[in-house]
């Protein structure tokens, strides 16, 4: 498979190269041919701009304003035996054929565009010009003109068609077997080295290519740690590192996946394990309701309806919590932050909590910097924050602890919030877990009040504020929880 890619590819390369070195090779000799006749008839009509004049010069043409044809045709005949190449034509001023050399030939035209004669005459640029070929209407061919005047009167043209019809046809056949060796043979030479040197090119190009195929043919297996050895340059550089960059966010993926994978697994064990512990209460205490209506007692009766109340509350609790994490978690939760000063915030929850404390014989304490600016947050997402990390504080400490609460200035940017106390702390080697789902430290036994989610969803609460929630702790000693906000900045 991967041989395969690496020929079609390269076979198709060179195919396309061939095919635009053999166009270029037709357009090169087009041009070569068109410019070298080009060429050829500009040398031809200077060599022989003069030929026409020298003829008028040396010639007695007219006799009482008549035309001698047999003069003409004598000295017509006098030029060609010098210059075979040659057609001589005498043309009245209005272009119209007089006589013409060789008469033996029948000419196609009676008369000749004056214009190119006109401009040939005052040319002094040096221009190759064209005119008409009265033996072949079909082509233009270079000329030699000169008109004939007596007493600054204009009688004629002598009209000298510089490559007579003889010689255009074996110029013409010897020229183009000349053009078509050379160019054959140099188009030849020319495709040869430059195919080479190519292939050889498209060679070392396709296969650092066939590299990164076989790289992505083992991806595509499963191989997720293959990368491309990016040690070209250019493009291929750019592609293997696009690969490499392309492959590490799919595995980057890939993990997430398995882990929300796993999580969705742990959920529903956990959530199975913890919903199925307040049913079975409420329905095992509401079927001994049932049975023992009529012999129960009053307190019994008391005990086991404040039993299954408790549970529900848990089921309750539980459900709410985990709609809450869901939510956050799908973020389907939005921050709607404004300014608010964080420690009339946690005032305000404090006070809350203090008959709480006081029936668990845990005292809190606070250290609230009332000169604090505004901080910018949801106000109502950062008091879920608060309630939880105090909740976890309280479940965590034993009567006769203490819990303090404190709010400081960090930085010129930031507002530290810290929650302390003095429970149980945290083992070391739980504290990679401590923000986890249903986490619940080894040594904490007052289980029925504990879902194990209010601390990965103060996590996921200030995850959207850009904040972190750290944790420092010692076991037997207490745990500090700490996080920042950032401050109200006034445009």
């Amino acid at each position: 498979m991967k041989k395969k890619n690496f020929n079609s590819l390269f076979w198709k390369i060179s195919l396309v190269f061939f095919v635009l070195l053999a166009m270029v090779g037709a357009v090169y000799t087009y041009i070569t041919v068109t410019y070298s006749n080009q060429y050829f008839d500009q040398v031809n009509q200077r060599l022989n701009h003069d030929t026409a004049y020298n003829i008028v010069k040396n010639s007695t043409p007219f006799y009482d304003g008549e035309v001698i044809k047999p003069a003409w045709e004598e000295l017509f005949h006098s030029v060609m035996v010098i210059n075979p190449s040659l057609e001589v034509y005498l043309l009245d001023p209005e272009g119209k054929i007089i006589t013409w050399y060789p008469s033996d030939k029948e000419t196609s035209l009676d008369a000749v565009n004056i214009e190119p004669i006109l401009r040939f005459i005052t040319d002094t640029t040096g221009a190759t010009i064209k005119g008409d070929d009265p033996l072949d209407p079909s082509t233009q061919k270079v000329f030699s003109a000169s008109p004939i005047s007596m007493n600054n009167m204009l009688y004629a043209y002598v009209y000298v068609v510089l490559s007579g019809q003889e010689y255009y046809a074996a110029s013409s056949s010897l020229f183009a077997s000349y053009m078509l060796n050379i160019g054959t043979r140099t188009m030849i030479v020319t495709l040869l080295v430059t195919l080479l040197i190519g292939l050889f090119i498209i060679r070392i190009i396709t296969n650092n290519f066939s590299k990164i195929i076989e790289v992505m043919q083992k991806f595509r297996e499963g191989d997720l740690t293959a990368r491309v050895d990016v040690k070209s340059t250019g493009d291929v550089k750019e592609l293997g590192i696009m690969f490499n960059e392309m492959a590490d966010i799919l595995t980057l993926n890939i993990e997430k996946l398995k882990e929300v994978e796993n999580l969705r697994r742990e959920l529903i064990a956990n959530v199975s394990h913890d919903l199925r512990t307040p049913i079975a209460i409420i329905r095992g205490y509401a079927e001994t309701l049932q049975m023992k209506e009529s012999t129960i007692t009053e307190e019994k009766r008391k005990q086991y309806i404040n039993t299954v109340s408790e549970s529900a509350e848990k089921l309750d609790r539980l459900v709410n919590e985990l709609f809450e994490l869901s939510k956050l978690e799908a973020n389907q939760v939005q921050a709607k932050k404004e300014p608010f000063i964080i420690s009339e915030l946690v005032a305000d929850i404090i006070n809350k909590y203090q008959l709480i404390a006081k029936n668990k014989n845990i005292s809190i304490d606070t250290e609230l910097s009332k000169e604090l600016p505004p901080v910018f947050a949801d106000i109502s997402l950062i008091e879920r924050v608060m309630q939880n990390l105090i909740d976890n504080a309280m479940k965590f400490t034993p009567q006769g602890g203490k819990i303090t609460i404190k709010t400081t200035k960090s930085s010129n940017s930031k507002v530290e919030v810290t929650v302390s106390d003095t429970g149980i702390g945290i083992p070391e080697d739980e504290r990679e877990q401590i923000f986890a789902r249903y986490y619940r430290a080894n040594n904490f036994t007052d289980l029925k009040n504990s879902t194990g989610l209010g601390l990965a969803i103060a996590k996921k609460i200030l995850d959207l504020h850009n904040s972190t929630l750290d944790l420092k702790s010692k076991e037997h000693e207490g745990s500090s929880f700490n996080f920042k906000l950032p401050l109200y900045q006034s445009r």
